[in-house]
Protein backbone atom coordinates (compact mmCIF):
# COMPACT_ATOMS: atom_id res chain seq x y z
CA UNK A 1 0.00 0.00 0.00
CA UNK A 2 1.41 3.78 -1.14
CA UNK A 3 0.29 5.04 2.18
CA UNK A 4 -0.94 4.17 5.77
CA UNK A 5 -1.71 6.05 8.78
CA UNK A 6 0.28 6.37 11.42
CA UNK A 7 -0.54 7.35 15.18
CA UNK A 8 -0.49 10.31 16.33
CA UNK A 9 -1.40 12.77 19.44
CA UNK A 10 -3.09 15.14 17.63
CA UNK A 11 -3.15 15.41 14.06
CA UNK A 12 -3.16 13.11 11.15
CA UNK A 13 0.28 11.52 10.74
CA UNK A 14 0.56 9.33 7.02
CA UNK A 15 3.53 7.23 6.03
CA UNK A 16 4.01 7.44 2.32
CA UNK A 17 6.01 5.67 -0.06
CA UNK A 18 6.32 5.52 -3.67
CA UNK A 19 8.83 4.10 -6.79
CA UNK A 20 9.84 8.05 -7.35
CA UNK A 21 9.26 11.52 -6.26
CA UNK A 22 6.18 12.27 -8.71
CA UNK A 23 4.06 9.11 -7.84
CA UNK A 24 5.34 10.00 -4.19
CA UNK A 25 3.67 13.76 -4.29
CA UNK A 26 0.48 12.04 -6.32
CA UNK A 27 -0.26 9.62 -3.68
CA UNK A 28 0.15 12.03 -0.72
CA UNK A 29 -2.26 14.04 -2.25
CA UNK A 30 -4.68 10.26 -2.73
CA UNK A 31 -3.83 10.52 1.31
CA UNK A 32 -4.98 13.52 1.75
CA UNK A 33 -8.46 12.85 -0.10
CA UNK A 34 -8.69 9.82 1.84
CA UNK A 35 -8.75 11.66 4.75
CA UNK A 36 -11.26 14.27 4.06
CA UNK A 37 -13.04 12.53 1.69
CA UNK A 38 -15.44 8.85 1.68
CA UNK A 39 -16.37 6.93 -1.21
CA UNK A 40 -14.97 7.18 -4.75
CA UNK A 41 -15.23 10.20 -6.96
CA UNK A 42 -15.83 9.80 -10.95
CA UNK A 43 -13.40 12.15 -13.04
CA UNK A 44 -16.24 14.46 -14.33
CA UNK A 45 -14.13 18.06 -13.99
CA UNK A 46 -10.55 18.90 -14.33
CA UNK A 47 -8.48 21.47 -12.68
CA UNK A 48 -4.72 21.95 -13.14
CA UNK A 49 -2.40 24.47 -10.75
CA UNK A 50 1.55 24.89 -10.67
CA UNK A 51 3.65 26.06 -7.57
CA UNK A 52 7.10 26.56 -7.27
CA UNK A 53 9.40 25.50 -4.47
CA UNK A 54 13.59 25.49 -3.35
CA UNK A 55 13.80 21.95 -2.55
CA UNK A 56 11.08 18.65 -2.82
CA UNK A 57 10.09 19.25 0.66
CA UNK A 58 8.66 22.77 0.33
CA UNK A 59 7.40 21.79 -3.49
CA UNK A 60 5.16 19.11 -1.63
CA UNK A 61 3.56 21.36 1.35
CA UNK A 62 3.13 23.77 -1.97
CA UNK A 63 1.50 21.14 -3.76
CA UNK A 64 -0.77 19.76 -0.92
CA UNK A 65 -1.89 23.49 0.50
CA UNK A 66 -2.81 24.20 -3.06
CA UNK A 67 -4.78 20.83 -3.68
CA UNK A 68 -6.28 21.71 0.25
CA UNK A 69 -7.45 25.14 -1.18
CA UNK A 70 -8.48 23.91 -4.15
CA UNK A 71 -10.60 21.34 -2.76
CA UNK A 72 -12.69 23.34 -0.30
CA UNK A 73 -12.88 26.60 -2.54
CA UNK A 74 -14.02 24.64 -5.67
CA UNK A 75 -16.12 21.66 -3.66
CA UNK A 76 -14.21 19.25 -5.25
CA UNK A 77 -13.42 15.65 -4.41
CA UNK A 78 -10.17 14.62 -6.67
CA UNK A 79 -10.07 11.42 -7.72
CA UNK A 80 -6.86 11.20 -10.55
CA UNK A 81 -3.81 13.14 -9.76
CA UNK A 82 -0.94 13.32 -12.01
CA UNK A 83 2.31 15.37 -10.96
CA UNK A 84 4.80 16.71 -13.27
CA UNK A 85 8.32 18.12 -11.80
CA UNK A 86 10.63 19.90 -13.53
CA UNK A 87 13.78 22.10 -11.91
CA UNK A 88 11.87 23.59 -8.93
CA UNK A 89 8.10 23.51 -10.38
CA UNK A 90 5.38 21.24 -10.05
CA UNK A 91 2.14 21.26 -12.34
CA UNK A 92 -0.80 19.49 -11.24
CA UNK A 93 -3.34 17.83 -13.61
CA UNK A 94 -6.37 16.59 -11.74
CA UNK A 95 -9.91 15.32 -12.14
CA UNK A 96 -12.69 14.80 -9.71
CA UNK A 97 -16.41 15.80 -8.95
CA UNK A 98 -18.96 18.06 -7.54
CA UNK A 99 -18.75 17.64 -3.21
CA UNK A 100 -22.11 15.15 -2.55
CA UNK A 101 -22.68 14.89 1.10
CA UNK A 102 -24.33 11.64 0.70
CA UNK A 103 -21.53 10.24 -1.14
CA UNK A 104 -18.34 12.02 0.65
CA UNK A 105 -19.19 12.84 3.86
CA UNK A 106 -17.50 11.22 6.99
CA UNK A 107 -14.17 12.21 6.24
CA UNK A 108 -11.94 14.65 8.20
CA UNK A 109 -11.28 18.49 8.32
CA UNK A 110 -8.10 19.08 7.44
CA UNK A 111 -7.08 22.63 8.45
CA UNK A 112 -3.01 22.72 6.98
CA UNK A 113 -0.22 20.54 6.01
CA UNK A 114 2.19 20.79 8.17
CA UNK A 115 6.13 21.33 7.59
CA UNK A 116 6.77 19.84 10.97
CA UNK A 117 9.35 16.34 10.38
CA UNK A 118 8.73 16.29 6.31
CA UNK A 119 12.10 15.22 5.14
CA UNK A 120 11.98 13.00 1.98
CA UNK A 121 14.51 10.34 2.17
CA UNK A 122 15.37 6.78 0.15
CA UNK A 123 15.24 3.49 1.26
CA UNK A 124 14.77 0.12 -0.56
CA UNK A 125 14.71 1.28 -3.84
CA UNK A 126 11.72 4.09 -3.07
CA UNK A 127 10.92 7.29 -1.68
CA UNK A 128 9.59 7.94 1.85
CA UNK A 129 8.05 10.41 3.61
CA UNK A 130 6.10 10.79 7.02
CA UNK A 131 3.61 13.73 6.25
CA UNK A 132 1.39 15.69 8.95
CA UNK A 133 -2.18 16.51 8.36
CA UNK A 134 -2.84 19.50 10.78
CA UNK A 135 -7.31 19.04 11.73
Amino acid sequence: MPYEEREHTADILMHVSAPDVPTLFEECGHALMDVMYRGSARSDCQYSFAVTGTDHEQLLQAFLSELLCLTETENVVFSEITVTIDDGSLTACLAGEPFDRKIHAGGTEVKGISFCGLAISRQNDEYVLDILFDV
